[in-house]
């Protein structure tokens, strides 16, 4: 049902090919998401007035994106996590993964994460995901046999970096976390990486600490090598990384509210990323690493329990991702 629900919305994209009888079919269908839409919003409880209001000015403001998404919350999978979380019906009005896009591409990008997510991970757990509960997919144990997990999970902090979140936690602590869409590229899919977060409470000792417990490892750069590990085992073509300069909070509405410490172009450089027109990165899907014979020699054990660690990682997202 669902499937049938996003071929819908393709073919409400272009209403001049449609026949009049479809037309009104369709403009009945949009005027129950509408109203389904505004209903929704207006009864959340967690929201000011003020908000409800703004929110319907920018549906005025964009009448046909906005009807688009509201359809395709309402006719899929996501109405369950809409009642959840009201402001996946505003995610169409505000920037999303990188500001300097278009509101049509926004929208574009929105509907493709959330159509491949139910396609790439069933619609019960992309459900479950967009409602908020997380699936771990791999544990690995530190230097000091402390427990390390890797889950997804929908982050409402993160919500406009991304639709999905892979985070990093220290015996059930978030340690930090990299927020990623779905997308497709010329009839491949892609990874879009939007935002990387650390933990607010002692972020950079529980960092440091970690480090020395992965082996020397960066947590980030766990986090990069076990996305890099999602999108083999998915077939994705490539990722992209968002550039500092083109994060959503660069956008004129959160420049002077919101205050970006992560070094992002240096984060994905060091990954192995490379800059591109749009001022974004790509990053390699398979990197080589050096060969432990060329190591220096007292080094040799740190970087042997590094590759054991990362190999067990990617086994355990292997075996554990449910792709259907």
């Amino acid at each position: 049902m669902d499937i049938l629900n996003w071929v819908e919305l393709e073919i409400a994209s272009n209403r001049s090919k449609e026949a009049p009888s479809a037309r009104s079919v369709q403009g009945g269908s949009a005027f129950a998401s509408m109203a389904w839409a505004m209903g929704t919003r207006f009864a959340d409880t967690n929201s000011s007035f003020k908000s409800k209001c703004v929110f319907v000015l920018r549906s005025l403001l964009q009448p046909a994106t906005s009807l688009t998404w509201f359809k395709c919350l309402h006719q899929t999978y996501l109405q369950k996590a809409v009642h959840g979380d009201a402001s996946l019906l505003d995610a169409i009005h505000r920037p999303f993964f990188d500001h300097t896009i278009a509101c049509g591409a926004r929208l574009k990008l929105l509907s493709n994460h959330f159509r491949l997510s139910g396609m790439l991970l069933g619609t019960k757990l992309a459900q479950d995901l967009a409602s908020g509960k997380p699936y771990e997919i791999a544990t690995v144990s530190g230097k000091n046999h402390e427990e390390y997990s890797l889950a997804l999970f929908w982050g409402s902090s993160f919500k406009r970096e991304g639709g999905m979140t892979l985070g990093l936690f220290l015996q059930g602590k978030l340690l930090q976390c990299m927020t990623f869409s779905f997308d497709r590229e010329n009839g491949q899919t892609v990874l879009r990486v939007g935002g990387v977060q650390a933990c607010n409470q002692g972020g950079r000792d529980l960092i440091r600490e970690s480090t020395k417990g992965l082996h020397g490892i960066q947590p980030r750069l766990l986090l990069i090598d076990a996305l890099r590990c999602i999108a083999r085992e998915i077939n994705c073509a490539a990722i992209e990384c968002i550039a500092k300069k083109n994060h959503i909070y660069q956008a004129w509405r959160y420049k002077f509210k919101k205050n970006i410490r992560a070094e992002y172009d240096a984060l994905w450089v060091a990954a192995g990323g490379v800059a591109q027109a749009n001022g974004n990165y790509r990053l390699p899907l398979v990197t080589q690493d050096k060969p432990l014979s060329e190591r220096p020699t007292n080094k040799r054990s740190e970087y042997r329990a590094r590759e054991q660690l990362t190999l067990a990682m990617r086994n355990d997202i292997a075996c554990r991702l449910p792709l259907v």
